[in-house]
């Protein structure tokens, strides 16, 4: 070789060398249907299309490097050039959310349009005009259906362990390969960050654990994962995956039903209530435009006048309560919660409208409907006068504590429901805003 060219072409290879090392590195690109039901972690909800890459991080040479990253897809029917230049990419910029079981995850999402079924190419660099980029695709969707929620969930245990169980839906798409639940801390939120463009951000709820592929409806989370004095949003996740390719076995479909729950300290509690019950409920698509909020069934065996029954299920500013088909009547009702000035209103139905029959209620005071003109009890009722700001949350589980006794021995099978700032007050069409769920529990009153 000749000397003079020798050294010009080590410098050129000691050159690109840097630039290699320069490059973030990356792994597993993901693209799925994702259907989100209603939830308190500001996820958005219904059908999605949700694309990305796990674990981005910065060139090993230059740890404090910023990492940007874009998308691209060809939509189809289009063809399409250069991604610099040509329209015809429809592009998106990605976000970076550092959740504690998912670090450092570049993603995008958007309604889901069958046009975008493809696949994406991402591009990660530490310019920001990506000058130097690395080039990663995505799978391809194809025509995968979306994932259909749960049919109902219950929780029963208001503790640190409880058990979630679910009915799955009577069909779908393209089957059920994998279910899992998931938990996201709502009281310690992650910002997530634009990685291109002009800066933005916001806040998710953190997802910190999800348990092992599930082979039967219905798992009891582990010590550790809870904590007292932390909300959570706990999802049953329903996913397809794909079959055969280099990305057999990942995620192309998802469903999430979402409820919020909150692991009740028993020291919080008032002395001798136990036997806690939660209730059966059903994922709501999604709250926007939302009047009527989803019902909350409980199942109780042997409620009655001489056992209090305490129940609890945006912001609530009452709550309204149902007898089922043939249990018995209220009694008496007694708010165990103290949120706001803790004072509270009673409402009654006369059979054409609802009135007020106490006023100024104070918490862990009763009052008995027997006493007041109802001699057999009631079947519906109103809590009403809880404070906007007491941010009384109708997703929680241990929001609102409610003490119920009834007129005569039997089962309590009936629901609650959340009413919200928006709410109307009449009975056919007050709006009765997402109730997350309600805790049910049992006190039984030492005999005199």
């Amino acid at each position: 070789m000749n000397r003079r060219l020798a050294l010009p072409l080590l410098v050129a290879l000691v050159a690109a060398s840097q630039v290699l090392a320069a490059t973030p590195t990356a792994e597993a690109p993901f693209y799925l249907r994702q259907n989100n039901s209603a939830n308190s972690g500001n996820h958005a909800t219904g059908d999605l299309i949700v694309w990305g890459i796990q674990n981005v991080k910065p060139p090993a040479d230059t740890p404090s490097a910023y990492v940007y990253g874009t998308s691209g897809i060809c939509p189809s029917g289009k063809v399409c050039d250069s991604f610099a230049s040509d329209p015809d990419w429809l592009k998106q910029r990605l976000f970076e959310r550092d959740w504690t079981l998912l670090p450092h995850q570049y993603y995008a999402s958007r309604p889901y349009d069958p046009a975008l079924t493809g696949n994406w190419r991402l591009l990660l660099s530490t310019n920001a005009n990506f000058s130097g980029a690395i080039n990663l695709t995505t799978p391809t969707l194809g025509n995968v259906g979306a994932m259909p929620f749960v049919a109902s969930m219950t929780v029963s245990g208001a503790g640190l362990t409880p058990t979630i169980s679910w009915t799955l839906p009577t069909s779908t798409p393209d089957g059920i390969n994998q279910m899992r639940v998931r938990v996201q801390d709502t009281s310690h939120p992650i910002t997530v960050e634009s990685r291109a463009g002009a800066d933005y951000s916001f806040q998710q709820a953190n997802l910190i654990w999800q348990s092992p592929v599930l082979s039967s409806p219905g798992f009891m989370l582990p010590e550790g994962v809870l904590q007292y004095g932390t909300s959570y949003a706990i999802s049953i996740d329903l996913a397809h995956t794909r079959s055969g390719g280099t990305f057999a076995g990942t995620v192309d479909s998802r469903s999430s039903s979402y409820f919020d729950f909150t692991p009740i300290n028993p020291a919080t509690l008032p002395a001798g209530v136990g036997n806690i019950a939660l209730p059966t409920m059903k994922p709501v698509p999604t709250t926007s435009g939302l009047l009527a909020g989803p019902v909350y069934s409980f199942n109780v065996a042997d409620v009655g006048p001489e056992h209090i029954t305490f129940i609890d299920p945006v912001v609530a500013t009452g709550f309204s309560y149902a007898i089922g088909g043939t249990d018995p009547n209220f009694k008496a009702v007694q708010v165990a919660s103290n949120v706001g000035d803790g004072l509270y209103e009673v409402w009654t139905w006369d059979g054409g409208a609802w009135q007020k029959s106490a006023d100024a209620i104070a918490a862990g005071t009763s009052f008995d409907f027997t006493a007041h003109g109802f001699a057999a009890g009631v079947d519906r009722f109103q809590i009403r006068g809880i404070e906007a700001s007491a941010n009384v949350n109708a997703f929680d589980v241990t929001g609102f504590v409610t003490g119920l006794s009834f007129v005569a021995e039997g089962n309590f099978t009936g629901t609650m429901q959340a009413i919200t700032v928006e709410a109307i007050p009449e009975p056919a069409t007050w709006a009765l805003w997402l109730a997350g769920a309600a805790a049910l529990l049992t006190w039984r009153r030492r005999q005199a």
